[in-house]
């Protein structure tokens, strides 16, 4: 029992306090924010080069099809 309890004191002081969590809150919360605004930044990038490619593909694919209807035999 003694062995026992020597080995939850020594464990102690390396838990954490109410402090060190509020403090690990903060940080989390500040780098969740930081993550949000750069992945809604990456995802608007990649929503207007989706629009972009779609119109210059489509009506190229339009053209051509207008193109084979038409003139391939």
């Amino acid at each position: 029992m003694e062995i026992r309890l020597a080995r939850l004191e020594a464990f102690i002081p390396s838990l954490a306090t109410r402090e060190d969590l509020a403090c690990l809150e903060t940080r989390m919360t500040t780098a969740i924010g930081r993550f949000e605004t750069t992945l809604h930044a990456e995802m608007t990038k990649l929503t207007w080069r989706i629009v972009m490619l779609l119109v210059v593909l489509l009506p190229a694919l339009l053209a051509a099809t207008v193109y084979v209807t038409k003139y391939v035999n």
